[in-house]
C-alpha cells in the first residue's frame, strides 16, 4: 500500500464520528456555562458606532446616507452604495431624526400627489376597459384598504369566536337562578307626543 492511501485511511478514521463507546460508562457533556472564559473583559471591547468618523472623514457619504434614508431606501442598499456598516446606518438614522422627520413630511406630500394621479389614471383605465379582469379585484382591494387607512378606519378586523360547552351553559343558568331577585314596582308612563 502506498503512503498516500494509508494516510487517507488514517484521516478518514480520525474524521468519521465514533459509532461506539469504548466503555460502558455514560458520556459526560460539559455546558459552556460551567467552563471558565478564555478572554478577559479588558481584552474584548465591543464596537461603538457613532457615525462621527463617517461625518468627519467622508461627509459626502454621510449626507448620501441621510438622503437615502429620507427617500426610504433599504439598509442593505445603503450599505452597498455608501460602503458603510448597517450599524453606522442605524446610528445615522437615530442622530438625524429631526432632519428625517422633516423630509418624511415632504415625502408624504409627494406620495399623496402620486396617489391622486394613480387613482385618476386607474379611473380612466377602468372607463376605457384597459384593465385586465385579473388585476381589477387586486387593485380594488388595495384601494379599499388604503381608503380605510386614510380615513382612520381599521384595515383589518380580527374576529374572536368563543364556543361554550353545554356544562358551561348549565352552570351559567344555575348562577342566574341563585341570584337574588329584586322586588320592584312597575308603573306605566304616558307618552308626551
Amino acid at each position: 500500500m502506498s503512503l498516500t492511501v494509508s494516510l487517507l485511511i488514517i484521516l478518514s478514521q480520525l474524521i468519521s464520528p465514533i459509532d461506539f463507546m469504548p466503555t460502558k460508562r455514560p458520556r459526560v457533556y460539559e455546558e459552556a456555562e460551567n467552563l471558565p472564559a478564555n478572554l478577559k473583559t479588558e481584552e474584548v471591547c465591543p464596537g461603538v458606532f457613532t457615525g462621527q468618523q463617517l461625518f468627519d472623514k467622508r461627509p459626502k457619504d454621510y449626507a448620501k446616507v441621510v438622503t437615502m434614508l429620507a427617500q426610504g431606501a433599504t439598509i442593505t442598499s445603503i450599505t452597498k452604495t455608501c460602503k458603510v456598516s448597517p450599524h453606522t446606518v442605524a446610528v445615522v438614522r437615530s442622530r438625524e431624526q429631526e432632519t428625517l422627520k422633516d423630509s418624511k413630511k415632504h415625502l408624504r406630500g409627494l406620495i399623496g400627489v402620486a396617489t391622486h394621479l394613480a387613482v385618476e389614471k386607474l379611473i380612466t383605465k377602468l372607463q376605457d376597459d384597459e384593465i385586465p379582469n385579473g388585476v381589477l379585484p387586486i387593485a380594488t382591494g388595495i384601494l379599499i384598504d388604503k381608503h380605510r387607512q386614510f380615513e382612520g378606519e381599521p384595515t383589518q378586523v380580527i374576529e374572536v369566536k368563543k364556543s361554550l360547552s353545554l356544562d358551561e351553559i348549565r352552570a351559567e343558568l344555575a348562577n342566574m337562578k341563585d341570584e337574588k331577585v329584586i322586588d320592584a314596582e312597575v308603573t306605566d308612563v304616558e307618552s308626551t307626543e
